[in-house]
Protein backbone atom coordinates (compact mmCIF):
# COMPACT_ATOMS: atom_id res chain seq x y z
CA UNK A 1 0.00 0.00 0.00
CA UNK A 2 1.14 3.37 -1.12
CA UNK A 3 1.83 6.51 1.55
CA UNK A 4 0.00 9.21 1.33
CA UNK A 5 2.64 12.56 0.72
CA UNK A 6 1.25 15.71 2.06
CA UNK A 7 2.69 19.06 4.08
CA UNK A 8 1.17 19.45 7.89
CA UNK A 9 1.51 23.23 8.79
CA UNK A 10 2.03 22.38 12.64
CA UNK A 11 2.59 25.63 13.83
CA UNK A 12 1.49 26.26 17.15
CA UNK A 13 1.17 22.45 17.95
CA UNK A 14 1.36 20.26 20.48
CA UNK A 15 4.62 17.53 19.46
CA UNK A 16 5.94 14.88 21.88
CA UNK A 17 9.11 13.43 21.39
CA UNK A 18 10.35 10.14 23.89
CA UNK A 19 13.98 10.51 24.20
CA UNK A 20 17.09 13.16 24.69
CA UNK A 21 19.86 11.59 22.23
CA UNK A 22 21.08 12.76 18.52
CA UNK A 23 18.26 11.38 16.81
CA UNK A 24 15.84 13.08 19.19
CA UNK A 25 17.76 16.38 18.86
CA UNK A 26 17.76 15.92 15.15
CA UNK A 27 14.12 15.67 15.12
CA UNK A 28 13.53 18.69 17.33
CA UNK A 29 15.32 21.11 15.37
CA UNK A 30 13.25 19.66 12.28
CA UNK A 31 9.84 20.37 14.29
CA UNK A 32 11.23 23.88 15.57
CA UNK A 33 11.64 24.95 12.21
CA UNK A 34 7.94 24.22 11.70
CA UNK A 35 6.79 25.97 14.55
CA UNK A 36 5.80 22.92 16.80
CA UNK A 37 5.81 23.20 20.68
CA UNK A 38 7.73 20.30 21.71
CA UNK A 39 7.88 18.61 25.04
CA UNK A 40 11.08 16.75 25.62
CA UNK A 41 10.59 13.36 27.42
CA UNK A 42 14.07 11.61 28.83
CA UNK A 43 15.66 11.06 31.65
CA UNK A 44 18.94 12.33 30.05
CA UNK A 45 19.95 15.00 27.03
CA UNK A 46 22.48 14.87 24.44
CA UNK A 47 24.49 18.30 25.54
CA UNK A 48 22.86 20.17 22.54
CA UNK A 49 19.51 20.20 23.58
CA UNK A 50 20.31 22.69 26.54
CA UNK A 51 20.74 25.28 24.87
CA UNK A 52 17.34 24.94 23.65
CA UNK A 53 16.23 24.57 27.14
CA UNK A 54 17.65 27.79 28.16
CA UNK A 55 16.15 29.68 25.41
CA UNK A 56 13.01 28.21 26.51
CA UNK A 57 12.34 26.48 23.15
CA UNK A 58 11.29 23.41 24.65
CA UNK A 59 9.76 21.90 27.52
CA UNK A 60 11.87 19.03 29.36
CA UNK A 61 10.38 16.19 31.46
CA UNK A 62 13.46 14.00 33.22
CA UNK A 63 11.26 11.23 33.57
CA UNK A 64 10.45 7.73 31.95
CA UNK A 65 7.75 8.43 29.49
CA UNK A 66 4.16 7.50 30.54
CA UNK A 67 0.99 7.54 28.34
CA UNK A 68 -0.95 10.48 30.23
CA UNK A 69 2.39 12.49 28.32
CA UNK A 70 1.24 12.37 25.17
CA UNK A 71 -2.28 13.81 25.82
CA UNK A 72 -3.49 16.52 23.23
CA UNK A 73 0.01 15.47 21.13
CA UNK A 74 -0.62 15.16 17.91
CA UNK A 75 2.98 14.63 16.75
CA UNK A 76 4.35 11.91 18.77
CA UNK A 77 7.97 10.48 17.77
CA UNK A 78 9.91 7.48 19.75
CA UNK A 79 13.53 8.24 19.71
CA UNK A 80 14.62 6.37 22.80
CA UNK A 81 17.21 3.64 22.41
CA UNK A 82 15.20 0.96 23.61
CA UNK A 83 13.28 -0.69 20.85
CA UNK A 84 10.63 -2.49 23.26
CA UNK A 85 10.24 1.18 24.65
CA UNK A 86 10.18 2.58 20.64
CA UNK A 87 7.55 -0.19 20.52
CA UNK A 88 5.52 0.62 23.57
CA UNK A 89 5.28 4.16 22.73
CA UNK A 90 3.81 3.04 19.32
CA UNK A 91 0.98 0.85 21.44
CA UNK A 92 0.26 3.94 23.74
CA UNK A 93 -1.44 6.62 20.87
CA UNK A 94 -4.51 7.31 20.25
CA UNK A 95 -5.90 6.69 15.95
CA UNK A 96 -6.42 10.32 15.87
CA UNK A 97 -2.42 10.86 16.43
CA UNK A 98 0.52 10.92 14.21
CA UNK A 99 3.72 8.66 15.50
CA UNK A 100 6.89 7.91 14.20
CA UNK A 101 9.25 5.16 15.25
CA UNK A 102 12.59 6.34 14.77
CA UNK A 103 14.22 2.37 14.61
CA UNK A 104 10.90 0.61 13.03
CA UNK A 105 9.01 2.73 10.89
CA UNK A 106 6.25 -0.12 10.86
CA UNK A 107 5.09 0.59 14.14
CA UNK A 108 4.41 4.17 13.14
CA UNK A 109 1.90 5.61 10.90
CA UNK A 110 4.67 8.20 9.52
CA UNK A 111 8.05 8.58 8.68
CA UNK A 112 10.17 11.63 7.97
CA UNK A 113 11.75 11.59 4.37
CA UNK A 114 15.03 13.71 3.29
CA UNK A 115 14.47 16.96 2.27
CA UNK A 116 16.01 19.91 0.16
CA UNK A 117 14.69 23.74 1.46
CA UNK A 118 15.38 26.71 -0.31
CA UNK A 119 13.29 28.94 1.46
CA UNK A 120 9.43 28.03 0.52
CA UNK A 121 10.65 25.27 -2.08
CA UNK A 122 10.91 21.93 -0.34
CA UNK A 123 11.94 18.65 -2.19
CA UNK A 124 11.01 15.53 -0.26
CA UNK A 125 12.36 11.78 -0.69
CA UNK A 126 11.09 9.09 0.44
CA UNK A 127 11.66 4.95 0.52
CA UNK A 128 8.89 4.14 3.19
CA UNK A 129 11.56 3.11 5.57
CA UNK A 130 12.94 0.50 3.04
CA UNK A 131 16.70 2.75 2.91
CA UNK A 132 16.73 6.18 4.06
CA UNK A 133 20.43 5.91 3.31
CA UNK A 134 19.10 5.86 -0.50
CA UNK A 135 16.75 8.67 0.35
CA UNK A 136 19.38 10.82 1.60
CA UNK A 137 21.85 9.92 -1.13
CA UNK A 138 19.14 11.30 -3.99
CA UNK A 139 18.59 14.40 -1.71
CA UNK A 140 22.62 15.41 -2.02
CA UNK A 141 21.81 14.52 -5.89
CA UNK A 142 18.76 16.80 -5.88
CA UNK A 143 20.22 19.47 -3.64
CA UNK A 144 23.09 19.90 -6.77
CA UNK A 145 20.45 20.81 -9.10
CA UNK A 146 18.05 23.02 -7.11
CA UNK A 147 21.03 25.44 -5.50
CA UNK A 148 20.47 28.21 -3.30
CA UNK A 149 19.56 30.58 -5.89
CA UNK A 150 15.93 28.71 -5.92
CA UNK A 151 15.23 30.72 -2.91
CA UNK A 152 15.20 33.95 -4.31
CA UNK A 153 13.56 32.55 -7.06
CA UNK A 154 10.72 31.28 -5.08
CA UNK A 155 10.06 34.82 -3.72
CA UNK A 156 9.94 36.13 -6.95
CA UNK A 157 7.44 33.58 -8.22
CA UNK A 158 5.49 34.64 -5.71
CA UNK A 159 5.43 38.49 -6.27
CA UNK A 160 4.91 37.77 -10.05
CA UNK A 161 1.96 35.51 -8.81
CA UNK A 162 0.17 37.93 -6.70
CA UNK A 163 0.38 40.57 -9.23
CA UNK A 164 -1.11 38.06 -12.41
CA UNK A 165 -4.06 37.30 -10.16
CA UNK A 166 -4.87 40.65 -9.39
CA UNK A 167 -4.72 41.63 -13.11
CA UNK A 168 -7.63 42.24 -15.46
CA UNK A 169 -7.51 39.52 -18.06
CA UNK A 170 -8.56 35.99 -19.42
CA UNK A 171 -8.24 33.14 -17.15
CA UNK A 172 -6.18 31.68 -19.78
CA UNK A 173 -3.89 34.77 -20.40
CA UNK A 174 -3.00 34.11 -16.53
CA UNK A 175 -2.27 30.74 -16.63
CA UNK A 176 0.01 31.58 -19.81
CA UNK A 177 1.58 34.10 -17.57
CA UNK A 178 2.26 31.64 -14.93
CA UNK A 179 3.96 29.15 -17.32
CA UNK A 180 5.86 32.14 -18.54
CA UNK A 181 7.71 32.60 -15.60
CA UNK A 182 9.06 29.40 -14.64
CA UNK A 183 11.14 29.34 -18.13
CA UNK A 184 14.91 29.32 -17.46
CA UNK A 185 15.10 32.95 -18.57
CA UNK A 186 13.65 34.15 -15.33
CA UNK A 187 16.49 32.68 -12.99
CA UNK A 188 18.11 36.09 -13.30
CA UNK A 189 17.04 38.88 -11.17
CA UNK A 190 17.34 41.04 -14.25
CA UNK A 191 14.36 39.44 -15.78
CA UNK A 192 12.30 38.88 -12.88
CA UNK A 193 12.46 42.79 -12.47
CA UNK A 194 11.57 43.29 -16.17
CA UNK A 195 8.24 41.15 -15.72
CA UNK A 196 7.62 42.87 -12.64
CA UNK A 197 7.81 46.09 -14.34
CA UNK A 198 4.95 44.79 -17.44
CA UNK A 199 2.76 43.81 -14.23
CA UNK A 200 3.23 47.43 -13.14
CA UNK A 201 2.06 48.51 -16.69
CA UNK A 202 -0.46 51.14 -16.60
CA UNK A 203 -3.00 49.59 -18.51
CA UNK A 204 -3.99 47.76 -15.45
CA UNK A 205 -4.16 44.21 -17.83
CA UNK A 206 -2.21 41.46 -18.01
CA UNK A 207 0.12 40.95 -20.98
CA UNK A 208 2.23 38.01 -22.38
CA UNK A 209 5.71 38.71 -23.83
CA UNK A 210 5.75 40.63 -27.10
Amino acid sequence: METYPVMLNLYGTKAVIAGGGKIAYRKTIGLLKAGAKITIISPDLYSEFHNLLESGQVEWKQKEIEANDLKDALIVIAATDDKSVNRKISGLVSPHQLVNVVDDSRLGNFHVPAKVTRGKLTIAVGTDGASPILAQKIRDEIADVYDESYRDYLLFLEKAREKIHAKKGHITLRGQLLKEITQKEYRTAENQQKFLERMNGKNGRAETKP
